[in-house]
């Protein structure tokens, strides 16, 4: 089903680049996205920090 498949692009299908458009660094980053499919954070890969802190709430500290 080619409405479900999602790419970076550009290809056959799309001309948008997902990197320029969202303004994303291709050497990758860290995207969140809760169980309802909502995309909470996308961060550059070295943000540990601010990863750490966006779940400090959600997560139970190690034991």
């Amino acid at each position: 089903d080619w409405e479900k498949v999602y790419a970076a692009g550009p290809s056959k299908w799309t001309e948008t680049d997902i990197f320029e458009a969202r303004e994303l660094s291709r050497d990758g980053v860290i995207v969140v996205v809760r169980p309802d499919q909502y995309v909470a954070a996308i961060l550059p890969l070295d943000a540990t920090d601010e990863l750490a802190s966006f779940f400090e709430g959600a997560l139970l500290a190690a034991s």
